[in-house]
């Protein structure tokens, strides 16, 4: 019998899971990504999964979303306070949390979240460390 670990089950549906992930910013925020190459962006999305990972979330929807946060919003979104709570707080399920970022927080939330870090700045240094450059 072969057995398969979680950490090789989720290496093997990462490139799909990417691919998956890069086709939907592609049809819906299409404005905020077209300058950036296909696969930059790819390896931005995996990175986005890794840290939503680091995060303790693990269905593809709660991935996603904390990807295209990261990518739309600032990559360092997660660290507004209340945005930063909501995400701590690990008495809740996953998809409590993930509707919480909805329900919990205010527009002025995300507009703090905006300015979380130079997401230019971080983008480059990201790119630089991987390789890319734009």
């Amino acid at each position: 019998m072969l057995l398969v670990s979680k950490a090789q089950m989720q290496k093997a549906g990462d490139p799909a899971f990417v691919d998956r992930v890069f086709d939907h910013l592609q049809l819906y925020y299409m404005e905020e990504i077209f300058q950036i190459p296909d696969d930059v962006l790819k390896r931005r999305i995996a990175h986005c999964i890794e840290k939503a990972r680091s995060f303790d979330f693990t269905y593809e929807r709660s991935l996603g979303v904390f990807t295209a946060n990261m990518i739309r919003i600032n990559p360092e979104f997660y660290k507004q306070s209340t945005i930063a709570r909501v995400i701590a707080d690990k008495d809740r399920p996953e998809d409590v949390r993930l509707e919480a970022f909805l329900v919990e927080t205010k527009p002025s939330d995300w507009f703090e979240a905006e300015k979380q870090c130079d997401a230019d700045a971080y983008w480059k240094a990201f790119d630089a460390l991987s390789g890319d450059t734009e």
